[in-house]
């Protein structure tokens, strides 16, 4: 069966989600217990973790130019994109210094933690697109058909293209973003929103 170059990035993104609390978990139980035998399966599913959460963010860079996203909807995709880079930076760093240690500090198991919130509501802002804006949903209007082919193995050489263009803009596109200032717009919306009326009233009731 086909599937939507857009949908490889909800796919993917499971494994640093099941992953990261795994071995932050069992890093964290066998600090308490003494148990080498969890703290060295710790150390090993970190790197995992951090190599899952690289994966996932390159394919929601590819996701990203495949979909439309506006006004909110655009200042969710960019909010849930810099959480998650900021995600891959963290557990790149806490898998580098995990393996060199037999046994974690406390201080990077408060530093999992926080990094198990941010991914939280980084997930929460990811599943608003598709379900509150319709970002990626083709009857909703939420697709670029020319950017979001469905692969199959007629058109495996056609989508890889595709995917590795898609990849560039993308960083492109977030490097853009990101050094005219946009970081997480979706957390000062409700400030933007008292400057304009317009945008006030597209906002949810509940914002």
């Amino acid at each position: 069966m086909p599937v939507g170059l857009q949908e490889m990035h909800p796919a993917v993104v499971h494994f640093p989600i099941a992953l990261l609390p795994l071995s932050l978990g069992v890093d964290a139980l066998g600090r308490l217990t003494g148990d080498y035998t969890l703290m060295e399966m710790g150390r090993r599913t970190m790197p995992v973790a951090a190599a899952s959460a690289i994966n996932a963010a390159a394919f929601g860079l590819m996701a990203q130019q495949a979909v439309h996203a506006e006004g909110q909807a655009h200042d969710i995709l960019v909010t849930h994109r810099t959480l998650n880079a900021g995600l891959v930076a963290l557990t790149t760093a806490m898998a580098v210094a995990r393996v060199r240690r037999r046994r974690p500090g406390l201080g990077y198991l408060a530093l999992g933690l926080s990094a198990l919130g941010v991914m939280g509501y980084s997930a929460y802002l990811g599943g608003r697109l598709p379900y509150e804006h319709g970002v990626g949903v083709k009857p909703a209007g939420g697709l670029n058909e020319a950017r979001g082919p469905e692969v199959g193995l007629g058109n495996v050489g056609e989508s890889a293209r595709i995917a590795a263009q898609n990849l560039v803009d993308g960083v492109r596109g977030a490097a853009a973003e990101t050094a005219s200032g946009e970081l997480v717009p979706v957390l000062t919306s409700l400030d933007k929103a008292f400057d304009d009326p317009e945008r006030h009233a597209s906002l949810p009731r509940d914002a």
